[in-house]
Protein backbone atom coordinates (compact mmCIF):
# COMPACT_ATOMS: atom_id res chain seq x y z
CA UNK A 1 0.00 0.00 0.00
CA UNK A 2 2.89 2.37 0.76
CA UNK A 3 4.19 1.95 -2.79
CA UNK A 4 0.74 2.71 -4.22
CA UNK A 5 0.07 5.80 -2.10
CA UNK A 6 2.23 8.26 -4.11
CA UNK A 7 0.57 7.09 -7.33
CA UNK A 8 -2.93 7.46 -5.86
CA UNK A 9 -2.10 10.95 -4.61
CA UNK A 10 -0.72 11.87 -8.04
CA UNK A 11 -3.92 10.74 -9.76
CA UNK A 12 -6.01 12.79 -7.35
CA UNK A 13 -3.77 15.81 -7.89
CA UNK A 14 -4.02 15.50 -11.66
CA UNK A 15 -7.78 15.23 -11.56
CA UNK A 16 -7.95 18.23 -9.25
CA UNK A 17 -5.83 20.34 -11.61
CA UNK A 18 -7.82 19.14 -14.58
CA UNK A 19 -11.07 20.50 -13.19
CA UNK A 20 -9.60 23.99 -13.17
CA UNK A 21 -7.50 23.82 -16.34
CA UNK A 22 -9.44 21.84 -18.93
CA UNK A 23 -12.80 22.53 -20.51
CA UNK A 24 -13.98 18.96 -20.92
CA UNK A 25 -16.19 17.87 -23.80
CA UNK A 26 -17.17 14.40 -22.63
CA UNK A 27 -18.48 13.49 -26.06
CA UNK A 28 -15.15 14.23 -27.77
CA UNK A 29 -13.35 10.98 -28.63
CA UNK A 30 -9.63 10.93 -29.33
CA UNK A 31 -7.29 8.40 -30.87
CA UNK A 32 -4.54 8.57 -28.26
CA UNK A 33 -0.79 8.03 -28.68
CA UNK A 34 1.62 7.90 -25.74
CA UNK A 35 5.23 8.92 -26.45
CA UNK A 36 7.71 7.96 -23.73
CA UNK A 37 11.41 7.35 -23.14
CA UNK A 38 14.55 9.44 -23.47
CA UNK A 39 15.63 12.46 -25.51
CA UNK A 40 15.40 10.69 -28.86
CA UNK A 41 11.65 11.15 -28.54
CA UNK A 42 12.12 14.87 -29.26
CA UNK A 43 15.77 15.91 -29.90
CA UNK A 44 16.01 16.03 -33.69
CA UNK A 45 17.88 19.19 -34.66
CA UNK A 46 16.54 20.89 -37.77
CA UNK A 47 12.90 21.84 -37.22
CA UNK A 48 11.50 22.90 -40.59
CA UNK A 49 8.00 24.36 -40.94
CA UNK A 50 7.78 22.85 -44.43
CA UNK A 51 7.79 19.35 -42.94
CA UNK A 52 7.04 19.85 -39.25
CA UNK A 53 3.87 21.93 -39.46
CA UNK A 54 0.88 21.40 -37.21
CA UNK A 55 -2.35 19.68 -38.22
CA UNK A 56 -5.84 20.91 -37.35
CA UNK A 57 -6.91 17.53 -36.00
CA UNK A 58 -3.76 16.57 -34.11
CA UNK A 59 -3.62 17.72 -30.48
CA UNK A 60 -1.38 17.15 -27.48
CA UNK A 61 -1.90 17.01 -23.73
CA UNK A 62 0.00 20.06 -22.50
CA UNK A 63 2.56 20.07 -19.70
CA UNK A 64 4.05 23.53 -19.23
CA UNK A 65 2.48 26.31 -17.16
CA UNK A 66 -1.17 27.02 -17.88
CA UNK A 67 -1.12 24.39 -20.65
CA UNK A 68 -0.69 21.58 -18.12
CA UNK A 69 -3.33 18.87 -18.62
CA UNK A 70 -5.12 20.91 -21.27
CA UNK A 71 -5.79 19.56 -24.73
CA UNK A 72 -3.94 22.00 -26.99
CA UNK A 73 -2.63 22.14 -30.54
CA UNK A 74 0.20 19.72 -31.23
CA UNK A 75 3.03 21.91 -32.42
CA UNK A 76 6.73 21.11 -32.56
CA UNK A 77 8.49 21.00 -30.23
CA UNK A 78 5.91 19.03 -28.27
CA UNK A 79 5.58 19.50 -24.52
CA UNK A 80 7.66 16.62 -23.21
CA UNK A 81 9.25 16.85 -19.75
CA UNK A 82 12.33 18.43 -21.34
CA UNK A 83 12.04 21.58 -23.44
CA UNK A 84 13.66 21.27 -26.88
CA UNK A 85 13.64 24.56 -28.79
CA UNK A 86 14.05 24.11 -32.54
CA UNK A 87 13.94 20.32 -32.34
CA UNK A 88 11.47 17.64 -33.41
CA UNK A 89 10.61 14.06 -32.60
CA UNK A 90 8.93 11.22 -34.47
CA UNK A 91 5.46 11.70 -32.95
CA UNK A 92 4.04 14.25 -35.40
CA UNK A 93 5.01 12.23 -38.47
CA UNK A 94 3.44 9.14 -36.92
CA UNK A 95 0.30 11.04 -35.89
CA UNK A 96 -0.29 12.51 -39.36
CA UNK A 97 0.07 9.09 -40.97
CA UNK A 98 -2.22 7.54 -38.36
CA UNK A 99 -4.89 10.20 -38.89
CA UNK A 100 -4.90 9.61 -42.65
CA UNK A 101 -4.93 5.85 -42.07
CA UNK A 102 -7.80 5.60 -39.59
CA UNK A 103 -10.22 7.81 -41.52
CA UNK A 104 -12.70 7.86 -38.62
CA UNK A 105 -12.80 11.63 -38.24
CA UNK A 106 -11.54 11.59 -34.65
CA UNK A 107 -8.71 13.87 -33.62
CA UNK A 108 -5.35 12.40 -32.67
CA UNK A 109 -4.21 13.22 -29.13
CA UNK A 110 -0.50 12.87 -28.37
CA UNK A 111 0.58 12.48 -24.74
CA UNK A 112 4.28 13.55 -24.69
CA UNK A 113 6.26 12.00 -21.81
CA UNK A 114 9.86 11.94 -23.04
CA UNK A 115 12.61 12.93 -20.60
CA UNK A 116 16.30 13.19 -21.48
CA UNK A 117 18.85 10.95 -19.78
CA UNK A 118 16.42 8.66 -17.97
CA UNK A 119 16.11 4.93 -17.59
CA UNK A 120 15.62 2.04 -15.21
CA UNK A 121 18.88 2.13 -13.27
CA UNK A 122 18.26 5.73 -12.21
CA UNK A 123 14.78 4.74 -10.99
CA UNK A 124 12.74 6.83 -13.40
CA UNK A 125 10.80 4.30 -15.51
CA UNK A 126 10.28 1.30 -13.22
CA UNK A 127 6.79 0.63 -11.89
CA UNK A 128 6.11 3.26 -9.22
CA UNK A 129 8.87 5.64 -10.35
CA UNK A 130 8.18 9.31 -11.04
CA UNK A 131 8.09 9.23 -14.85
CA UNK A 132 6.23 5.93 -14.91
CA UNK A 133 3.56 7.37 -12.62
CA UNK A 134 3.27 10.56 -14.64
CA UNK A 135 2.70 8.67 -17.89
CA UNK A 136 0.17 6.31 -16.30
CA UNK A 137 -1.72 9.20 -14.73
CA UNK A 138 -1.92 11.18 -17.96
CA UNK A 139 -3.18 8.23 -19.97
CA UNK A 140 -5.79 7.42 -17.33
CA UNK A 141 -6.86 11.04 -17.12
CA UNK A 142 -7.52 11.26 -20.86
CA UNK A 143 -9.33 7.92 -21.04
CA UNK A 144 -11.37 8.80 -17.96
CA UNK A 145 -12.51 12.24 -19.11
CA UNK A 146 -12.93 11.46 -22.81
CA UNK A 147 -14.77 8.21 -22.36
CA UNK A 148 -14.99 7.20 -26.01
CA UNK A 149 -11.28 7.72 -26.59
CA UNK A 150 -8.94 4.84 -27.35
CA UNK A 151 -5.24 4.38 -26.68
CA UNK A 152 -3.96 3.33 -30.10
CA UNK A 153 -0.27 2.83 -29.35
CA UNK A 154 2.62 3.37 -26.97
CA UNK A 155 5.74 4.58 -28.79
CA UNK A 156 8.90 4.07 -26.72
CA UNK A 157 12.48 5.15 -27.43
CA UNK A 158 15.00 4.52 -24.68
CA UNK A 159 18.17 2.61 -23.87
CA UNK A 160 21.11 5.02 -23.87
CA UNK A 161 20.87 5.69 -20.13
CA UNK A 162 20.96 1.97 -19.34
CA UNK A 163 24.14 1.04 -21.19
CA UNK A 164 25.89 -1.48 -18.95
CA UNK A 165 22.70 -2.46 -17.12
CA UNK A 166 22.98 -6.22 -16.83
CA UNK A 167 19.30 -6.51 -15.96
CA UNK A 168 18.03 -4.37 -18.83
CA UNK A 169 15.98 -7.10 -20.47
CA UNK A 170 14.15 -7.85 -17.23
CA UNK A 171 13.58 -4.14 -16.56
CA UNK A 172 12.30 -3.49 -20.08
CA UNK A 173 9.97 -6.48 -20.21
CA UNK A 174 8.62 -5.72 -16.73
CA UNK A 175 8.02 -2.11 -17.76
CA UNK A 176 5.98 -3.09 -20.82
CA UNK A 177 3.90 -5.68 -18.99
CA UNK A 178 3.37 -3.55 -15.88
CA UNK A 179 2.44 -0.48 -17.89
CA UNK A 180 -0.13 -2.36 -19.94
CA UNK A 181 -1.63 -3.89 -16.81
CA UNK A 182 -1.78 -0.59 -14.93
CA UNK A 183 -3.75 1.13 -17.70
CA UNK A 184 -5.92 -1.94 -18.24
CA UNK A 185 -4.81 -2.37 -21.87
CA UNK A 186 -2.78 -5.56 -21.97
CA UNK A 187 -2.84 -5.84 -25.77
CA UNK A 188 -2.21 -2.22 -26.74
CA UNK A 189 0.48 -2.02 -29.46
CA UNK A 190 3.85 -1.20 -27.92
CA UNK A 191 6.54 -0.11 -30.37
CA UNK A 192 10.23 0.38 -29.52
CA UNK A 193 12.79 2.25 -31.58
CA UNK A 194 16.43 1.35 -32.02
CA UNK A 195 19.20 3.72 -30.95
CA UNK A 196 21.43 5.62 -33.40
CA UNK A 197 23.45 2.94 -35.27
CA UNK A 198 26.62 5.06 -35.57
CA UNK A 199 26.66 5.59 -31.81
CA UNK A 200 25.75 1.98 -31.02
CA UNK A 201 28.49 0.41 -33.13
CA UNK A 202 31.25 2.13 -31.14
CA UNK A 203 30.85 0.01 -27.99
CA UNK A 204 29.92 -3.61 -27.35
CA UNK A 205 27.84 -2.64 -24.30
CA UNK A 206 25.70 -0.40 -26.52
CA UNK A 207 25.28 -3.20 -29.04
CA UNK A 208 24.05 -5.50 -26.27
CA UNK A 209 21.29 -3.08 -25.26
CA UNK A 210 20.33 -2.58 -28.91
CA UNK A 211 20.06 -6.35 -29.31
CA UNK A 212 17.78 -6.63 -26.29
CA UNK A 213 15.55 -3.86 -27.64
CA UNK A 214 15.39 -5.38 -31.13
CA UNK A 215 14.46 -8.83 -29.82
CA UNK A 216 11.59 -7.61 -27.62
CA UNK A 217 8.91 -8.65 -30.18
CA UNK A 218 10.20 -12.23 -29.84
CA UNK A 219 9.56 -12.14 -26.09
CA UNK A 220 6.26 -10.23 -25.85
CA UNK A 221 3.08 -10.05 -27.91
CA UNK A 222 1.79 -7.04 -29.84
CA UNK A 223 5.23 -5.47 -29.75
CA UNK A 224 7.06 -3.94 -32.71
CA UNK A 225 10.65 -2.87 -33.28
CA UNK A 226 11.67 0.10 -35.40
CA UNK A 227 14.98 -0.81 -37.03
CA UNK A 228 17.08 2.30 -37.76
CA UNK A 229 19.09 0.26 -40.28
CA UNK A 230 16.22 -1.10 -42.38
CA UNK A 231 15.10 -0.54 -45.11
CA UNK A 232 18.07 1.85 -45.14
CA UNK A 233 20.52 3.18 -42.58
CA UNK A 234 19.39 6.36 -40.82
CA UNK A 235 22.42 8.60 -40.54
CA UNK A 236 23.44 12.26 -40.64
CA UNK A 237 25.68 14.28 -42.91
CA UNK A 238 28.09 14.45 -39.96
CA UNK A 239 27.51 11.47 -37.70
CA UNK A 240 30.04 12.78 -35.18
CA UNK A 241 27.88 15.83 -34.44
CA UNK A 242 25.60 15.05 -31.48
CA UNK A 243 26.24 11.41 -32.27
CA UNK A 244 23.74 9.98 -29.77
CA UNK A 245 20.74 11.74 -31.34
CA UNK A 246 18.86 11.41 -34.61
CA UNK A 247 18.46 14.70 -36.47
CA UNK A 248 15.11 16.04 -37.68
CA UNK A 249 15.29 14.15 -40.97
CA UNK A 250 16.04 10.95 -39.09
CA UNK A 251 13.18 11.59 -36.68
CA UNK A 252 10.72 11.95 -39.55
CA UNK A 253 11.93 8.65 -40.98
CA UNK A 254 11.55 7.04 -37.54
CA UNK A 255 7.95 8.27 -37.49
CA UNK A 256 7.27 6.51 -40.78
CA UNK A 257 8.85 3.30 -39.49
CA UNK A 258 6.91 3.45 -36.23
CA UNK A 259 3.75 3.74 -38.32
CA UNK A 260 4.72 0.76 -40.48
CA UNK A 261 5.22 -1.29 -37.32
CA UNK A 262 1.83 -0.15 -36.06
CA UNK A 263 0.21 -1.43 -39.25
CA UNK A 264 2.11 -4.70 -39.01
CA UNK A 265 0.91 -5.27 -35.43
CA UNK A 266 -2.70 -4.30 -36.00
CA UNK A 267 -3.00 -5.89 -39.43
CA UNK A 268 -4.85 -2.84 -40.67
Amino acid sequence: MKRLLPYILLIHWLYGCQKEAVEVDYEKPYNVILIAGQSNTYSGVGLDSKFDHSHEQIKQLGRFGSDNLRVIKAQEPLQHHSKAKGKVGFAMTFAKLLFDHLKDGSDILIIPCGHGGTGFTDRKWNKGDELYQDAIARVKLVLHEYKNSELKAILWHQGERDIGNGSYQVHLDDFIQNFRQDIGQENVPFILGGMVPFWVEQEEARQKIQEIISETPERLGNVGYVDPEYPFLIEKTNNFHDEVHFDAKGQRELGRRYFNQFKAITGK
